[in-house]
């Protein structure tokens, strides 16, 4: 009981750790290609990626823009409605596309 007790304390103590200095995160910016579409991006993507995890994908196939879209949709429950899936998946394979149907 009393090393269970010491190991708590341990653990808890380091929740009232202070570091004293400024700390500058570096920001990286991704450029993504605009259109009429890209709002459709910000008002569903964003919520949990940045730019590069879409742009960092490669170009990718048409299936692959929809079979991405949906999981995250049903797996994932993002609230893409299926208006939005379809103009999502038609902005990532225009600007992040293949040229390839499947």
């Amino acid at each position: 009981m009393k090393k269970t007790i010491i190991i708590l304390l341990l653990l808890a103590s380091t929740l009232f750790g202070d570091y004293e200095k400024d700390v500058k995160l570096p920001s990286v910016t991704f450029a993504m290609a605009e259109d009429e579409n890209f709002r459709a991006i910000q008002r569903n993507c964003q919520w949990c990626h940045s730019h590069g995890y879409i742009i960092n994908q490669g170009k990718q196939s048409r299936k692959f823009w929809r079979v991405s879209v949906v999981k995250m949709r049903d797996v994932y429950k993002a609230p893409i409605t299926q208006k939005d899936e379809k103009i999502i998946v038609d902005y990532l394979f225009k600007h992040y596309g293949n040229n390839k149907e499947e």
